[in-house]
């Protein structure tokens, strides 16, 4: 069960209803659902977070087994929310999810939203992180009026590294604000550079053991030398 640790504070987030049969999938939730659905069935996480900018559409989600699903966005809150905070001081404990989605929120992994994500996910979690790609013609030529922020793929990916994920995979999709080419793997942007949007997903490596067991030996008292002490006895009656 997830546990608020603070209460409320200034409101510019809130929970966000999600209808799952939704008539239509955008280009994006169609090729987030691509990597999401396996990532769901093989992981089976108990508690997932889904960040997202104000007016994006909500991401399919369908677990396969029971699950807590928060939904915040930018937004300012409602009175009614059931979670009111910051989006970049979120109250939950920290490891308190299983995988974190941010969807339309990250550029190149500096955003205080992005570390506020990695210290609730657990140990051996999974983050997804979805929106436009900087070298897409649909970011370079569309996105002057939104400015949502689009992905570094090579720094989003180089920051993860550092902080112990696992790039486990990358889909890019569309040119041009078209749904085609369809999504492909790629190794961070370089099969198509100027896709127009991207999904990517890391897994956190908690599986660090030590290479060989520590033993010690059982400790022997060593005696000091009688010119030591007497020495000490010296100093401490002369004081």
């Amino acid at each position: 069960m997830l546990t608020l640790v603070y209460g409320q504070v200034n409101s510019i987030a809130m929970v966000v209803a999600h209808t799952s049969h939704q008539s239509t999938h955008s280009a994006q939730q169609t090729l987030a659902e691509q990597l999401l659905q396996p990532l769901l069935a093989r992981r089976r996480p108990e508690r997932i977070l889904v960040l997202k900018q104000a007016g994006a559409r909500d991401l399919p989600l369908e677990p396969l087994s029971p699950a807590q699903i928060i939904r915040l966005d930018t937004e300012a809150c409602s009175a009614g929310a059931i979670v009111r905070c910051r989006i970049t001081a979120l109250p939950f404990e920290e490891a308190a999810f299983d995988l974190v989605v941010l969807h339309h929120l990250i550029s190149d992994g500096t955003e205080p939203v992005f570390s506020e994500a990695l210290r609730l996910m657990s140990a051996g979690g999974d983050v997804v992180i979805s929106g436009l790609n900087s070298s897409g013609l649909r970011n370079r030529i569309g996105n002057w009026r939104h400015q949502v922020p689009a992905l570094k793929l090579h720094r989003i990916c180089h920051y993860l590294k550092s902080q112990s994920f696992n790039i486990e995979q990358c889909l890019l999709m569309g040119l041009g604000g078209l749904s085609r080419p369809v999504a492909k793997a790629t190794s961070h942007g370089l099969r198509l550079p100027f896709a127009d949007r991207v999904v990517i997903h890391g897994h956190h490596q908690s599986n660090i053991k030590n290479v060989s067991i520590l033993r010690f030996n059982q400790a022997h008292p060593v005696g000091l030398a009688s010119a030591v002490l007497d020495g000490c006895s010296s100093r401490e009656t002369a004081s």
